[in-house]
């Protein structure tokens, strides 16, 4: 239930809601959220806070939002795990349009890079590769 007054801002409520609902099957994959109106009456919110609610979970590679088509619940991806040598750094961003497309990667979600040395070692889809220190 979306609480107003509990300093934790509506959309993070909001996303949190249809997060568990994700997480729980409630939404599956490959299904379709409830409209952005649906979302809107259902919560009491309005449709701005929805969609910040929604663009919180396409940050997380949860969904995936096509104007006209609604809002699609992501497949979840088998994870790859990748050894990191040690000093490794690991940082995270989101990647550039080649790297989107080379690694296939959605909009929203970000990228792991690993460097040693100044070079960079590798660069990671976050929703699909854990890393884990060698």
């Amino acid at each position: 239930m979306i609480q107003p007054h509990s300093g934790v801002p509506v959309a993070y409520q909001l996303a949190a809601l249809l997060r568990a609902g994700i997480l729980d099957g409630t939404y599956p994959a490959g299904g379709l959220l409830p409209s952005e109106t649906r979302l809107s009456q259902e919560h009491g919110v309005g449709r701005g806070t929805v969609r910040r609610a929604v663009a919180e979970l396409r940050a997380e590679g949860l969904v995936d939002a096509a104007s006209g088509r609604g809002t699609r619940v992501r497949e979840v991806a088998e994870r790859e795990i990748v050894a990191v040598p040690r000093g490794a750094l690991v940082n995270a961003r989101m990647p550039t349009p080649e790297e989107r497309a080379e690694l296939d990667i959605p909009e929203g979600v970000p990228v792991q890079v690993v460097t040693t040395g100044g070079r960079v070692r590798g660069v990671y889809p976050a929703d699909r590769v854990t890393l884990r220190p060698r």
